[in-house]
């Protein structure tokens, strides 16, 4: 049975987790940007106020931060700064070596024909580089904190929402229902569907019964009429009759055998349940007594047979479902062989049955007539339901036309 490679409740727990990771790494970069904004902000109107205190002036003056310079020329620009610097751009922060920073602002004053630069070395009055690694530990350690209470809840909430359900499908996969059992879901979505599911249960489960009681019922009815059959047939063929008649009493006799055989396939296709108890059978055994029982199907045909099966040859089987099986068959193989020798082996992996048959026998026919679970005149009765019992059971059934041979292939199942 093929599983889910993770359940419900491991993807409400990620789904959760991840959740909490999206929220966390995205609020702490907007943390991180904002931090960064206010303290750029702060240094951008450090240097707005000088511009406006030096336009008051006639003449350019000193500025009054500290740290905070005039300069001519980016040439005149300390080296760390000048090295770093591009002009023509709106760039106005820069890193410097040994830890300094850079804040910088070019103006036009009246005394000057060409612009001047404000910077203001600002390392000293930074607040966020100096506590980063720590803020960005405490990141760290809110979102570990964050990502253990989503998965926590995720996990309550998976419990609660999947704990129905996971018992649902427990006793759908074991097969445990009992009347009544949709009463202990909650009443949801889940609650709605375990009643459903009662409800097609019961119904199956009636359906199962009236099918049981109508193949006991008309097994026991076909039974009755057909022992009359064989013992009236039995008994008239111990007289001597003329030859056209002895014919006609040996297939009417031959046919309610067959009725007889089909009626025990179908009484226990009936039963499924007693067909998967499996026991170690001796196949050399099995096959023996089978072809002593149809052996009076070969009685007037020029048909021989040969059987090559090892005396120790084992098989894990229901010996119910390898007897009929085998005997459908072995019925078919000795009622509708052409004259020749039917050749019967089996091994550890296969039973094979090759008859000769029929010119005016079409492979093409026996083919699509078997695929469609229907029986051909000219191959025999059965094979149908053959099939259907080995679908059942893991038996795989092969058949296979060689020139003016059929071959039939039951391959066992493997453990």
């Amino acid at each position: 049975m093929h599983k889910p490679a993770r359940s419900l409740g491991q993807r409400i727990i990620w789904a959760c987790v991840i959740l909490a990771l999206l929220c966390a790494a995205l609020f702490s970069f907007f943390n991180v940007v904002f931090v960064y904004t206010v303290e750029d902000q702060f240094f951008r109107h450090q240097l707005m106020d000088e511009e406006k205190r030096q336009l008051q002036q006639s003449q350019i003056v000193a500025p009054l931060a500290a740290g905070m310079q005039i300069f001519q020329s980016p040439k005149d620009f300390p080296a760390d700064l000048q090295q770093q610097f591009e002009p023509n751009t709106q760039r106005t922060e820069y890193s410097g070596e040994q830890g300094r920073h850079y804040h910088i602002r070019p103006f036009h004053h009246p005394s000057v024909k060409a612009p001047v630069w404000l910077v203001a070395e600002v390392s000293q009055q930074l607040v966020v580089r100096p506590i980063r690694d720590e803020m960005l530990l405490l990141y760290g350690i809110s979102t570990l904190v964050m990502l253990l209470l989503a998965a926590a809840l995720g996990f309550t909430l998976a419990r609660r929402a999947t704990r129905p359900l996971t018992q649902l499908a427990e006793l759908v996969q074991k097969n445990q229902f009992s009347p009544g059992f949709a009463q202990k879901f909650p009443a949801n979505e889940i609650g709605v569907l375990a009643d459903a599911l009662e409800q097609n249960w019961l119904r199956v489960q009636a359906f199962i019964e009236r099918e049981q009681a109508f193949s006991r019922d008309a097994s026991h009815e076909l039974r009755t009429p057909l022992a009359v059959i064989q013992t009236s047939c039995e008994l008239l063929l111990n007289q001597q009759w003329p030859a056209e008649q002895q014919q006609r009493l040996e297939q009417i006799q031959h046919s309610s055998r067959q009725m007889n055989q089909l009626i025990s396939t179908l009484l226990a296709m009936s039963r499924e349940q007693h067909l998967g108890q499996t026991e170690t059978i001796k196949l050399a055994g099995v096959l023996e007594q089978l072809v002593l029982n149809l052996s009076p199907l070969l009685d007037g045909n020029s048909i021989e047979l040969e059987l090559q099966v090892a005396p120790d040859l084992e098989v894990q089987l229901n010996p119910v479902l390898l007897q009929m099986v085998l005997t459908n068959l072995l019925q078919n193989a000795f009622l509708h062989s052409a004259a020749g020798t039917i050749f019967i082996s089996a091994d550890s992996q296969q039973l094979l049955i090759q008859n000769p048959v029929h010119d005016d026998d079409q492979p093409t026919e026996l083919t699509a007539l078997f695929a469609k679970g229907r029986q051909s005149s000219g191959y025999g009765l059965g094979l149908g339901i053959v099939q259907r019992l080995c679908q059942q059971t893991g038996l795989e059934l092969q058949l296979e036309r060689q020139a003016q041979q059929l071959i039939v292939r039951l391959i066992w199942p493997q453990l």
